[in-house]
């Protein structure tokens, strides 16, 4: 016997749409996270060490601004299930692995 979690939808209540611009909202900061991690350095100054050469420091807050959006996309069903209603697994080369899991799922 298969278990379907069936979603009924209200598409006229306040509710049904606070959720609609929640997940699009996550969606868009997952986006947003992809474009400052294209553009960020990849080492930041950290001062200078005793011979007056500048210390590198390896700039990771992009990357973990990237995977906290993910998180947060993985977290948050309505955005899970516009993703899947574009069939789009990925934001930029991190896997949405909810959204693959969703799409495998429909697929049976």
């Amino acid at each position: 016997m298969t278990n379907r979690n069936i979603v009924t939808i209200d598409g006229g209540s306040a509710g049904y749409w606070k959720q609609q611009r929640l997940g699009f909202r996550l969606i868009r900061e997952a986006e947003w996270a992809l474009s400052r991690l294209q553009r960020a350095p990849m080492y930041l100054h950290g001062g200078y060490d005793e011979n007056g050469d500048v210390i590198p420091i390896e700039n990771l807050r992009p990357y973990f601004d990237m995977e906290d959006a993910i998180r947060a996309i993985e977290a948050n069903q309505t955005a899970v299930r516009i993703l899947v209603a574009q069939r789009r697994t990925k934001i930029g080369d991190y896997e949405v692995k909810a959204a693959i899991w969703e799409l495998k799922d429909a697929g049976r």
